[in-house]
């Protein structure tokens, strides 16, 4: 069986229900998974109020989108007069679909609807175009900030200065930092999955993990000896 992949987020477990059965009309395998929310607030750029995830697999991301754009039929006229993209600059707009998969279907189709008010238009090849620029700029492997590469390394290296056992727990925070780095992926918007570190940041992650370990057990050896001294 084919691995399911997160294609959209709803707040709603009904608006993922209707996407569903749109897509098994489509002939799409799809799949419902209810995100568990460990916090209320945004982590990583994750929004956990959109925590009702429709899944399919990874070579039906392109189809599924198709279908559920071929769904949205606007009438720029008969939008609320309140709704915010009618708001937006032609730049904005220009900004949505230019990063549609930061924005809803139904966004991306109204701001492709306004545009055509003001004289602007894109062609399928134009769409397209733009879509692989966007793929090429998401899929760029991230590097890990200064800041972070600092505490994922020093976290240990402070424990083996101050030869404190208890102060081990510190070290996990490296650990924690080198897995991250090491095995996060990422899902583009055509469902190819890929690391979302790049190859020396993956490295990096790989010594803060072992000298994590080792650091940990050299602390505990240490505490180990000292208590031992004691009897």
């Amino acid at each position: 069986m084919k691995k399911m992949l997160t294609f959209k987020r709803y707040h709603t477990a009904e608006q993922a229900g209707e996407v569903m059965s749109l897509l098994h009309e489509n002939n799409i395998p799809v799949e419902y998974e209810e995100e568990v929310v460990l916090t209320d607030k945004l982590y990583l750029g994750q929004n956990f109020d959109q925590r009702h995830l429709v899944k399919v697999p990874a070579d039906y991301f392109s189809q599924a989108d198709m279908v559920l754009k071929s769904q949205i039929n606007i009438a720029a006229a008969d939008v609320e007069p309140d709704y915010y993209l009618l708001s937006f600059t032609t730049e904005e707009l220009k900004e949505v679909i230019n990063k549609k998969d930061e924005w809803g279907d139904f966004d991306y189709v109204l701001a492709l609807k306004l545009l055509e008010q003001q004289g602007i238009s894109y062609s399928s090849e134009q769409l397209d175009t733009l879509e692989n620029k966007r793929l090429a700029t998401l899929s760029t492997p991230q590097e890990l900030p200064l800041f972070w590469q600092v505490v994922g390394f020093l976290s240990p290296l402070l424990v083996l200065l101050a030869m404190f056992p208890y102060a081990a727990l510190f070290s996990f925070l490296g650990i924690f930092i080198g897995a991250f780095v090491r095995l996060t992926k990422k899902t583009l918007p055509d469902g190819t999955r890929m690391y979302a570190f790049s190859e020396k940041t993956r490295d990096q992650g790989k010594w803060m993990i072992l000298s994590g370990a080792v650091l940990i057990l050299l602390c505990f050896t240490i505490l180990t000896k000292f208590i031992l001294t004691q009897y």
